[in-house]
């Protein structure tokens, strides 16, 4: 594969162009990768600022006492849609529910550990844990192409 770069001053607006001579799954990664690129959600920061969030920033989403919280490697931002609402949005986007109130990027994941009580522990790129419950891992198994059951 070869990569090539041109600036243009006129441009509205930044144009991709992916030219392949077999639709192969390189080339369906990379597609998928620039269309994650510009997905995001909106989040706010502590002080009411908002921000919009890459979604391939974003290593899980959790709800706490009513709110949902996106966590990045460095900061938390409250999102003001339900976990269901993230749920539908972020469907085919490398995310995967892992309990009743978490939501994680499976790109995120950085090693899979044997929990207590048929649950998984997966350890994140930025240190973090996170547990699927044992309700969900037949669910996060077949996200990242793992066969079986819990």
């Amino acid at each position: 594969m070869r990569l090539f770069l041109k600036e243009n001053t006129d441009l509205k607006e930044t144009e991709v162009e992916i030219r392949y001579k077999i639709l192969d799954e390189e080339v369906e990664s990379l597609i998928a990768a620039v269309k994650d690129s510009r997905d995001k959600i909106l989040g706010y920061k502590d002080n009411g600022d908002l921000a919009p969030l890459a979604v391939s920033k974003i290593l899980y989403l959790e709800a706490v006492d009513r709110y949902v919280f996106a966590y990045t490697a460095s900061e938390v931002y409250k999102v003001r849609l339900t976990l269901y609402e993230l749920e539908d949005e972020l469907r085919g986007k490398h995310f995967v529910r892992i309990s009743k109130s978490s939501i994680v990027n499976i790109n995120a994941v950085k090693r899979i550990s044997p929990d207590s009580g048929r649950r998984l522990r997966l350890h994140l790129n930025n240190g973090e844990t996170v547990i699927v419950s044992r309700g969900y891992v037949g669910d996060f198994k077949s996200a990242i192409g793992m066969k079986g059951d819990a």
